[in-house]
């Protein structure tokens, strides 16, 4: 079975993956955008396939904001995909590069993220961790890495995938800096330790290495978990095309992620909170805070409290437990909480630093 066809086509491209903790250097982190839009297909745009591509895309939205496939299965999920014109914006139709029919459908942001927070159900901040992808895949005996540019229809199969479920991602250049510190070889086995040596350039958050080949009947991927505790999950894919395989590989990687990053909010519970910013040394730093905390779902609303100098703090008033809400702002990559607070128990005052 020729296995060079398939890479060049967009229906039928591959990958396999094992995602890895990065544990040295910094980390990386991206602001993901049109969280509350998707694209699907349809075969006119007829009411009826008006109707069926506006469910799925707002089933992808869902999807896409809290990290995870299974949430389609919860009863308020259900119900709204029923009635997805409660939720949307707008939308359009486009031709595809196929020569197809495109949906393009925007949903109202504060109503699908009250969806979710009503119902106590995940939610996933815009903030992502950027992935660094390094892959192997075996064609005809033969085992090549895929960076940037070298392969375009993988590349574009992954960014429509990683698009899908909101996740920023990377493929090494395999330049020679690349290539002296990693091979195919040393990908296709795994070897975490010079994976992530060769990665620390990129400064990813978090690391897919995979591999990806050919069986009898079509293709198998296989890809593995490591947290950054250590513990390992692992699985294998087959499938009789390959498309289907990054698919898989994609979902699996997100849902990973959103099991770690994607938090449920007790909507139950309403508070308010002073939030003291250090590190604010003019009005961009100024507007920079203040879009950061309006921009959390879980906040409802944000005032000044005090400014002097530069050192603001804000009144909070927020959905959910102040721990959760601590872990939240932490991750976000904007503040950083003081030293002294990790030590404090005063919950009336968070203190945070603007990172520069």
């Amino acid at each position: 079975m020729s296995a060079y066809p398939v890479f060049a086509s967009l229906r039928h491209v591959c990958a396999a993956f094992v995602l890895l903790a990065c544990l040295c250097g910094p980390v990386g982190a991206a602001n993901v955008a049109d969280l509350n839009s998707a694209s699907v297909i349809v075969a006119d745009q007829g009411d009826a396939e008006q109707a069926r591509g506006l469910k799925q895309a707002l089933e992808q939205v869902l999807v896409k904001l809290s990290g995870s496939r299974s949430i389609v299965l919860d009863p308020s999920v259900k119900q709204a995909i029923r009635d997805p014109l409660k939720f949307v914006s707008q939308f359009s139709y486009a031709s595809d590069d196929e020569g197809g029919q495109r949906l393009n459908a925007e949903f109202d942001a504060d109503a699908v993220s009250d969806l979710l927070l009503g119902n106590s159900l995940p939610i996933w901040q815009s903030e992502r961790p950027t992935v660094l992808f390094w892959l192997a895949i075996e064609s005809e005996g033969q085992r090549q890495l895929i960076g940037t540019g070298s392969h375009p229809g993988i590349e574009s199969m992954l960014a429509d995938n990683m698009q899908r479920r909101g996740l920023p991602y990377l493929l090494p250049l395999l330049d020679l800096d690349d290539r002296s510190l990693v091979s195919v070889a040393e990908v296709w086995g795994g070897f975490r330790d010079v994976i992530q040596v060769a990665s620390v350039r990129y400064s990813p958050e978090a690391i897919v290495v995979g591999r990806l080949f050919p069986v009898a009947g079509g293709w198998r991927g296989h890809w593995s978990l490591i947290n950054a505790d250590g513990s390992e999950d692992a699985w294998d894919s087959d499938s009789a095309e390959a498309e289907a395989v990054i698919t898989v590989g994609v979902d699996g990687l997100a849902d990973s992620l959103g099991r770690v990053y994607a938090t449920r909010i007790d909507n139950s519970r309403r508070a308010a909170v002073t939030l003291a910013v250090s590190n604010v040394s003019g009005v961009e730093d100024y507007a920079r805070v203040l879009s950061y905390l309006e921009s959390l779902q879980f906040v409802d609303r944000v005032s000044i409290h005090e400014v002097r100098g530069a050192n603001i703090s804000f009144d909070i008033q927020y959905r959910g437990q102040l721990d959760d809400i601590r872990l939240i702002i932490e991750r976000g990559r904007v503040l950083q909480e003081s030293a002294s607070a990790r030590f404090s128990f005063n919950y009336d005052t968070l203190s945070y630093s603007l990172i520069p």
